[in-house]
């Protein structure tokens, strides 16, 4: 909770404000009700209607003043609590950046999705039912009874009792019989809304096996799990609303009880005795609502926690307290790296290799032995276990990370298409691109399809996950943003994996064209096109096992030579 108050700095104006208005608005319907009574009560007398202008008057304003004050404190409130959780949305996003991937695998997306929308909204509880009306609910109280004491000390003391049970007596029963309930539904949510989304983004699946009635079956438990915690809450805030009614009533029919043997006494004139318990019975708005406020808490807490767990995580890749300057030329060296994603199963062994600046390299191997991980160590996603990395003979930790990812225009296998524009996805590698240079790039690569006919063209949009796109075209477009980046390190992966053959070769030659002074890490297992490389790396298992070029590692009876043979017998059966 005092990291949650803690965003509140630089808001102390708003707070007072809202705080100021929202007793203003309790003390104006107070006014209301109480100047109402007495005018009921004065009129019965049959007095002159002289007498009564100045409580009419004070009728009318208080009505009136009651809406406006609610109105601007509801604006101010709500305003600051939308600064508040925008605040917090960008504080959450700002740590887990930094947290992909190393820190996020295994994290389901739909989890991610709940803590950045559903958990912070929850946090409005917080701040819109909890702070601000607890503040006020003392302030109203402290006022009211103060103001009971000019007419009887036992006035006082009644109406405290009843607003002190209201605003900390049911509070605290409310939390303790809820207690549990606003963390399981906070948890059941989460596990439901990250499912959803797991299923969803698999839906075509799902279609193809027949699978979607179970997805449905187990989507109805789980909302029968969360709508069976949301029935117990429900009766705790039936219980809880009974219990605040009656401490209200209670304590205008004691204060009553109390105030009738004082008039009678003639300590206090009659026409005050409406005027008294209608205000008392008002002054309880501010003291009603908390049970409600506290019994939510337990879920704020919760969502609270959930947050934080997440941004508290230190960074496995970060970047020097004073980074050295990027290099000018930009040759690459790994001197005996070793890395495992878990301990007890080695990723890369001891893998030592350099290329020059602007020269081509080219590592190829059967799936799995590591290949891409060589990239994902280049680009700092992971720390190497042992040895050292560089790049322009600078170790690549001492460099800003930001600065040094600047430098690589990668193709990745899992290209991420977001739902958005193609000229959204594009400008994702350059954000000053004009439109000419992108539907040029699109021509390149072989995309100009996208662009014919009635289609929208760089409007179209490609829908989650590039639903609108096959599997090649999701390739071509990964290779088009790299080449609207441009920067002097090419590392490509796998860039030709889900294309035919003709369309596999005029994307290796315009790869080629575009490589040719440039620092290039090219990772593949097909084997074509290798003769135009500096050097090949042959990977196994976690090591280099074979190292030369395409002729001399032909001459090997190696693994290099069984794949060039197997892939060309699959090329003849093709043809």
């Amino acid at each position: 909770m005092t990291r949650l108050l803690s965003l509140l700095k630089g808001y102390k104006l708003q707070q007072i404000a809202v705080i100021l208005l929202g007793t203003g608005t309790v003390l104006a319907g107070v006014g209301l009700m109480t100047s109402s009574g007495y005018l009921i009560s004065r009129a019965a007398e049959r007095p002159m209607i002289v007498d009564l202008f100045a409580v009419t008057a004070a009728v009318r304003f208080f009505g009136i003043s009651r809406a406006v004050v609610r109105y601007f404190e509801r604006v101010i409130s709500h305003d600051l609590t939308f600064k508040i959780l925008r605040r917090l949305r960008s504080l959450f996003y700002e740590k887990l950046e930094p947290l992909a991937p190393a820190q996020l695998m295994g994290r389901r997306a739909g989890d991610l999705l709940t803590r950045i929308v559903s958990d912070v909204d929850t946090l409005q509880n917080v701040y819109l039912r909890v702070i601000s009306p607890s503040i006020v609910a003392v302030l109203v109280t402290i006022i009211t009874c103060g103001a009971l004491l000019f007419f009887s000390p036992w006035l006082s003391l009644a109406a405290f009792v009843f607003l002190f049970l209201n605003g900390v007596g049911v509070p605290l029963l409310i939390t303790r019989l809820a207690k549990g309930l606003g963390r399981e539904q906070v948890r059941g949510k989460s596990d439901m809304n990250a499912y959803l989304v797991d299923r969803l983004q698999g839906i075509h699946d799902l279609l193809s096996f027949n699978r979607a009635d179970d997805a449905k079956r187990d989507v109805g438990l789980m909302q029968s799990e969360v709508a069976a915690l949301q029935k117990k809450q429900s009766y705790v805030t039936g219980l809880q609303d009974s219990l605040s009614t009656f401490c209200a009533h209670a304590g205008m029919f004691t204060v009553l009880i109390v105030a009738i043997p004082i008039v009678v006494a003639g300590e206090i004139q009659g026409v005050m005795l409406a005027l008294l318990t209608l205000g008392v019975l008002t002054s309880f708005e501010a003291v009603q609502s908390l049970g409600t406020a506290y019994q939510h808490l337990e879920a704020s807490k919760e969502s609270s926690r959930r947050i934080y767990s997440i941004t508290d995580r230190r960074p496995a890749v970060q970047s020097p307290d004073t980074p050295a300057p990027l290099p000018e030329q930009f040759q690459i060296g790994f001197d005996s790296i070793s890395f495992s994603y878990k301990e007890e199963f080695i990723t890369i062994d001891d893998v030592s290799f350099s290329i020059p600046h602007g020269g081509k390299t080219a590592i190829v191997g059967p799936t799995g032995c590591g290949k891409s991980t060589l990239v994902h160590l280049l680009m700092r996603f992971w720390n190497p276990d042992k040895g050292k990395i560089t790049v322009g003979n600078a170790d690549i930790r001492s460099l800003d990370v930001e600065s040094l990812r600047s430098c690589f225009s990668v193709v990745s296998q899992d290209t991420y298409i977001f739902n958005k524009t193609l000229r959204e996805n594009l400008k994702v590698a350059d954000h000053n691109a004009e439109d000419e240079h992108l539907l040029r790039i699109l021509q390149e690569v072989g995309l100009s399809d996208l662009l014919n006919g009635s289609s929208p063209g760089l409007e179209l949009m490609l829908g989650d996950q590039g639903m609108r796109l096959s599997g090649g075209e999701r390739q071509r477009l990964s290779i088009a943003r790299a080449l609207l980046k441009n920067a002097p390190v090419f590392l490509i992966d796998e860039p030709t994996a889900n294309l035919d053959t003709i369309t596999e070769h005029k994307i290796l030659k315009l790869l080629h064209r575009y490589m040719h002074d440039r620092t290039t890490l090219f990772i593949t297992h097909r084997l074509t096109g290798m003769d135009r490389f500096d050097q090949i790396l042959v990977m196994d298992r976690g090591k280099i096992i074979e190292r030369g070029s395409h002729d001399e590692l032909l001459q090997h009876m190696g693994l290099y030579k069984r794949m060039h043979a197997q892939q060309q017998e699959l090329l003849t059966a093709d043809v």
